[in-house]
This record gives structure tokens, C-alpha cells and sequence, in this order.
């Protein structure tokens, strides 16, 4: 028995399908028959939906997310301080035998920054004193420190500078200017006791204010830290008793110093600047 389809359903089906020589019907195709099927076999075996690939397009991959803490650059003038006390944001530690005097904001129309400055008086009695003025909330390792200073004369014991490293009251670094030698001396401070470090002549600039500044660094596992006075690089120190500390200013013995624009930055040397590689 033989069918036989309408002229217009076999024109419409002529319309998809062409003939070969040989008379069979084959369905038009654009994609070549054995590359579909090694297409389909593969993404079988891989698991990966066939629907997938044809509507995703490639996207880059995430990046990495990485939490670092932002580096410190500051400067403290205390212009906007309260007269006659504490400045905002600094503690007074005191060590050492009984002294009398301490930090204080006071007015003066030389400051390098006018119209305030920060005063220490320090008076000891019997044996060695110190006070240290630590900014709160700011702890730095590797730190580029610096600080407007003027020293007045006649203050034969008196001796002050730099803090750093600052653990606590007892032990920290200290960077002083010592105006009855005209000298530079570096201490280490543990438990009350200060360790001479070095000691270097200045090399003084004809100003009434001067300008000291550390520089602590590292290069692989060896620490030092450079000592400028009015911007001569003087003596290097090298030390490994403290890490992290608090950074301030300090005042040893009998004397009377003023300060202005206390500077810290910390340097970030040691610190990866660009994300790790792909491999």
C-alpha cells in the first residue's frame, strides 16, 4: 500500500530536507555530524550541562581580596590644643627617681607652627628621671619619625628627644640631644635602665629651632636605625630588643625643651605592593 502526502505538505517538506543522488532524504545541517558528537560525548564525560556553554559568557576570574592596614602619616602641631595642659591624644609617662614638671601646650609667636608649641620643664631630684609624651592609639615598627625642637642653654643635665618603640613607662627607645656636649646619644631603655647605644657631635645649623628625625628600618633579618640632626645623616643604630611600640617625645634630666611638629610615617618597604602571581 503506498501513501501519498498532498503537493503542499511535500513542497513544505521539500523545503527541509534535500535529495541525494541516490534518492534518500537527509535533513539540512550546518554542523558537521562527528564533530556534534565528539562535542556532546565530551561535555557528557566532563559532566557539564549541554544548555550551559551556549548562554554563559567568560568572565574573569575574582581577585583576590586583601586586608591591609592603611600606613601611618601623620603630623601633630598642636595648634588647635588646649593651653596649659596635656595635648588632646597623648599620655604623660613618668620613670626614673621623683621629678617634678611635665608636658604642656603653651603659646609662642616663634613656633615653627605658629601659634602653639609643646613645653617640658623637667626638674629631678636625686638620680636619673625621665617623662615621655606617647601619642594614644598609634603603634609603628618600621617608622620615619621627626620633630622641631629647640634646646635652651644652661641646663647642664637636661637632654631630650625621640621616642619610639614604646612598650611601656620602663623599656622603649629614646634619641636625645644633649646641649651640654653638643651631642647626639641613642638609648635603649629596660625596666627603668637605659643602655647608651651611641653617641655622635652634632652638626648644628645657626637656627634657634632644630630638627631631629629618626629613621627605623630593616633590610632582611638586620635592624638599624638612622639618626639625622638638622638633615645630616649622623650615626646608625643597630637593635633588636624591641618590635612594635608607641612613638612620642622625651625628656631626661634637668631642662627645659619646646617642641613643635611631631611627624611620623611608617614605611611600608616590607610590605607586598601588588597581589601574589597566578602560578
Amino acid at each position: 500500500m503506498m501513501l501519498v502526502m498532498p503537493k503542499q505538505n511535500l513542497k513544505d517538506e521539500a523545503a527541509k530536507y534535500k535529495v541525494r543522488p541516490e534518492g534518500m532524504f537527509v535533513r539540512q545541517s550546518h554542523f558537521p555530524r562527528k564533530l556534534l558528537r565528539g562535542l556532546v560525548l565530551g561535555l557528557c564525560v566532563l559532566g557539564i550541562p549541554i544548555g550551559v556553554l551556549a548562554d554563559d559568557q567568560p568572565q574573569e576570574l575574582p581577585k583576590p581580596f586583601h586586608k591591609t592596614t592603611p600606613p601611618l602619616f601623620q603630623e601633630w602641631q598642636f595648634d588647635k590644643s588646649a593651653l596649659e595642659i596635656l595635648p588632646e591624644g597623648f599620655s604623660q609617662e613618668v620613670g626614673g627617681q621623683t621629678s617634678k614638671g611635665g608636658w604642656v601646650v603653651r603659646k609662642d609667636v616663634s613656633a615653627p607652627s605658629r601659634p602653639n608649641l609643646v613645653e617640658q620643664q623637667l626638674t629631678c631630684g636625686k638620680g636619673q628621671c625621665y617623662q615621655l609624651l606617647v601619642v594614644d592609639d598609634v603603634v609603628a615598627e618600621y617608622v620615619d619619625l621627626s620633630v622641631r625642637m629647640r634646646m635652651r642653654l644652661g641646663t647642664p643635665s637636661g637632654k631630650a628627644g625621640l621616642a619610639y618603640g614604646v612598650q611601656d613607662s620602663q623599656n622603649f627607645y629614646a634619641v636625645v640631644v644633649e646641649p651640654k656636649t653638643n651631642e647626639v646619644v641613642a638609648y635603649v631603655v629596660k625596666n627603668g635602665q637605659s643602655e647608651e647605644l651611641a653617641r655622635e657631635a652634632l652638626i648644628l645649623e645657626p637656627s634657634e629651632w632644630h630638627f631631629l628625625r629618626i629613621q627605623r628600618n630593616t633590610i632582611i633579618s638586620k635592624e638599624f636605625t638612622e639618626i639625622f640632626f638638622d638633615h645630616h645623616l649622623l650615626v646608625d643604630v643597630y637593635d633588636q630588643s624591641f618590635k612594635k611600640g608607641k612613638l612620642g617625645l622625651i625628656a631626661m634630666g634637668d631642662g627645659a625643651f619646646s617642641f613643635d611638629n611631631l611627624r611620623a610615617m611608617e614605611l611600608m618597604a616590607n610590605r607586598p605592593l601588588s597581589r601574589p602571581a597566578a602560578y
